[in-house]
């Protein structure tokens, strides 16, 4: 029985928050040099890019102008080439997150109440 969409939707959702959160009011420098935060901010990236590998084309195609491969390509390079990570693509990826919309904005026909 396969995992119904929506929770991975939700899933990619609270992930976004959860890394917004991790890097609101901090520079670059308090981010890179907390590795608990930053830690927190890979596994909730891979979280996003797992889930986005999980959501229906027709779903993806409702957002046409979001990068859905970006996600997924970002995740199999947190979880396969760990090592060779640059903690500023790191921070410039967290920061961008935090300019989405909110979940409600975006998802509002589609997560589940």
């Amino acid at each position: 029985m396969s995992r119904d969409w929506l929770l991975y939707l939700d899933n990619l959702i609270e992930a976004g928050e959860k890394v917004g959160r991790s890097v609101q009011g901090r520079s670059f420098e308090q981010f890179a040099g907390d590795d608990v935060v930053f830690d927190a901010v890979l596994f909730n990236l891979q979280v996003i890019g797992e889930a986005v590998k999980h959501l229906p084309d027709t779903a993806r195609a409702a957002m046409p102008e979001v990068d859905w491969a970006g996600p997924a390509r970002l995740r199999d390079l947190i979880a396969h080439r760990y090592f060779s990570l640059d903690a500023r693509i790191v921070w410039d990826v967290a920061s961008v997150i935090c300019t989405w919309p909110t979940a409600s904005t975006i998802y509002s026909g589609w997560r589940r109440t």
